[in-house]
């Protein structure tokens, strides 16, 4: 029997997401246990839904986002937060929207742009607001996030640059190298 391109095409895709959930979900794990510091958490589990974004649009960014969050809170013994869950989905889908069809491209500025806006939006405010409805921390506490995510986007754009930049992984991720 023989496959057509979308198919395979959604099967690369959907094995590649589950692939960035599980490294979402282990990178997650390594930041929760070493890098807390009471209501700020220094963690790159974005990283990998972003590249779903990135790679298979705004959908599967979206979905690895919310699969990664669950799976992770599942794990760790935690109850699931709704409105995490919808800022981790928000923070892929926001990537994945602006990468594919606002930004266009794979040169730093759009990379960084689209990891940005996506954790302005989904980290910085959304799950925010879930951070707050769970443990009722003054919005004060909070205020450290904005620098941090600042960072912590300008990092994960550089790491997404680097690896566009290599032929093969820029080929497997549905990206221009630099080197063609």
């Amino acid at each position: 029997m023989r496959y057509s391109a979308n198919v395979k095409k959604t099967t690369k895709a959907v094995v590649l997401s589950a692939l960035m959930v599980a490294l979402s979900v282990v990178i997650g794990f390594l930041c929760k246990s070493y890098l807390t510091f009471g209501a700020i958490r220094i963690t790159f589990e974005n990283l990998p839904v972003i590249i779903a974004g990135f790679a298979f649009g705004p959908v599967f960014g979206a979905l690895a986002g919310a699969a990664s969050d669950i799976v992770s809170a599942v794990a760790s013994g935690y109850s699931v937060n709704p409105i995490i869950t919808v800022g981790a989905a928000a923070v892929g889908f926001t990537a994945g929207l602006l990468y594919r069809h606002v930004f266009k491209g794979n040169g730093f500025l759009s990379i960084y742009l689209s990891a940005q806006i996506a954790h302005v939006f989904g980290s910085m405010i959304i799950k925010t607001v879930g951070l707050h409805v769970l443990y009722h921390y003054e919005f004060a506490v909070y205020l450290p996030r904005i620098p941090l995510y600042i960072g912590i986007a300008l990092a994960e754009s550089y790491i997404i640059y680097i690896l566009y930049k290599n032929r093969r992984i820029a080929r497997e991720l549905g990206g221009r190298s630099d080197k063609q």
